[in-house]
């Protein structure tokens, strides 16, 4: 007798989206009056097919224009298919546009009693849940303000807070796990998990690939409106990322690289001649390349790859306004006290081209170029990584390792060298900073504003891939009988 088999909560069938694009109205009009075609036709999605189970989960990859959020959208019911069928068994809650359903004139607290009504949630219901959705949003007092004056982050907190407190059988979550700084991201995963514990089905779209391999049974990956490969999540992301370095260019067009002449593979520096920048009475040189690289053909890469020829000009231009200081909604991502300025950071591979994938061991380099505005005495150069859930990785720093110790005024560009990465499979963030000789203040610190994508040859799970042996020490075998389930 076959066991029973798991009802689906979500069955797509054929699914295609067209939209008839026109050059301009006239060309709109007259096709409306006579029989000649004026317009192109563009599949957004076509013949997409997936079956999800009750209670499981199921992850949506690809790159930007894939037709991810074409197939949300339908799925959604806000807008209607061209071709195919979507079948939907339950109640379902899409978290797209976070907030986009808020009054700017209500309080939070009234928008969250608004907004739960509107998700069929009844009177008792709300009373009973309003405490617990307002303790998830961590907005304070600000949750009696008017919702006009919350913060992109503050806006997306309270939707998602609203979101995952409803009675939905099917959760559709387009890029949410990005809502909010990394503490919130953190919290919005684990209620994600908590939500699928319960039995509930969830469809995630996301670029965060360690996301989709954490939280998805299964997955697909769209490309260009078609399913490129349905399967388990971490078959379906290798696929997707060999793809991607299978793509991956040399140089983008108009980058300065030149030869490195003056390298000498022996020593650890070149020498540049004196440069007279027409200021009387200051004539600067051109700072010395310190290697500390034992293999001279990654010297010779990342010389190359991060030259700057017009180094002299960019160090008289002028830094423009205060210390820098920018905002991703709540999360501060640029800032310091303005003695120096990060012009550029690269992520190299070993032959000094760019890279958004990397493998398990392969060579990476974080490079970054700085100018300084004023005269900077011992400073400290950090680079510090992040998994994509705000995992504290590593972060080491010239201090630490002893090295780069002196003081500049011009411009550098200082790296950093992975020979061998050890980290396994997903998403992750770089951060640069140049501090103070005491390690008190950042002159410029950039904040988790880089990332790159890690792919693995073999299963395994955690953070990082260290070598290891196994073995077994019998004490006493009692002849187990041999499996029936392996061949013999």
């Amino acid at each position: 007798m076959n066991p029973p088999t798991t009802p689906s909560a979500l069955q797509v069938s054929g699914l295609g989206k067209r939209f008839d694009i026109y050059p301009n109205d006239r060309s709109r009009f007259f096709e409306f009056l006579g029989d000649r075609t004026h317009h192109a036709e563009h599949w957004a999605l076509r013949g997409v097919s997936f079956e999800v189970p009750a209670g499981r989960s199921f992850g949506v990859i690809g790159a930007n224009g894939a037709g991810k959020s074409t197939l949300l959208r339908l799925v959604s019911g806000i807008t209607e298919p061209t071709e195919g069928e979507v079948a939907v068994a339950g109640r379902m809650a899409t978290l797209l546009d976070l907030g986009i359903g808020f009054m700017d004139h209500f309080t939070g607290r009234e928008n969250v009693r608004l907004n739960c009504a509107l998700l069929g949630m009844s009177a008792a219901q709300i009373e009973a849940r309003f405490p617990e959705i307002i303790r998830f949003a961590e907005l304070g007092d600000f949750i009696d303000h008017p919702v006009r004056t919350y913060s992109t982050g503050m806006n997306l907190r309270l939707g998602f807070a609203v979101a995952v407190h409803s009675d939905a059988d099917v959760l559709v979550v387009d890029e949410v796990l990005a809502v909010g700084d990394q503490y919130f991201q953190r919290k919005c995963i684990r209620k994600i998990e908590e939500i699928l514990g319960e039995g509930r089905t969830l469809l995630l779209v996301s670029h965060d690939l360690h996301a989709v391999r954490s939280l998805c049974d299964e997955a697909m990956w769209l490309d260009q409106g078609r399913a490129r490969a349905v399967g388990p999540p971490r078959e379906v992301i290798e696929q997707y990322l060999e793809l991607d370095r299978l793509r991956i260019a040399p140089a983008r067009p108009g980058t300065p690289i030149r030869p490195v002449e003056t390298f000498d593979p022996e020593g650890l520096q070149t020498r540049a001649p004196a440069v007279d920048l027409h200021r009387p009475g200051r004539v600067f040189t051109l700072p010395n390349m310190r290697f500390l690289e034992d293999d001279p053909q990654v010297r010779t890469a990342i010389a190359s790859a991060t030259s700057l020829p017009v180094a002299p000009e960019v160090l008289f231009e002028e830094p423009g306004g205060e210390a820098p200081r920018k905002l991703d909604g709540d999360t501060l991502v640029v800032s310091g006290t303005g003695e120096a300025r990060i012009l550029r950071v690269q992520i190299l591979d070993a032959l000094g081209q760019e890279r958004e994938r990397f493998r398990t061991g392969e060579s990476l380099v974080i490079a970054s170029t700085f100018r300084t505005v004023e005269p900077i005495f011992r400073p400290i150069f950090g680079v510090a990584l992040f998994r994509s859930d705000g995992t504290y990785v590593f972060g080491p720093n010239t201090r630490f390792d002893n090295v780069l110790d002196g003081s500049f005024h011009g411009v550098y560009t200082w790296y950093v060298h992975y020979p061998k990465l050890p980290l396994l499979a997903g998403t992750y963030r770089v951060s640069v900073a140049i501090f103070d000789k005491n390690h008190l203040k950042p002159h410029v610190w950039h904040n988790q504003l880089y990332q790159f994508d890690v792919s693995q040859d073999v299963e395994d799970h955690g953070l990082v891939q260290l070598p290891h042996r196994w073995g077994m020490v019998t004490h006493l075998d009692a002849g187990a009988p041999p499996d029936p389930d392996r061949r013999q």
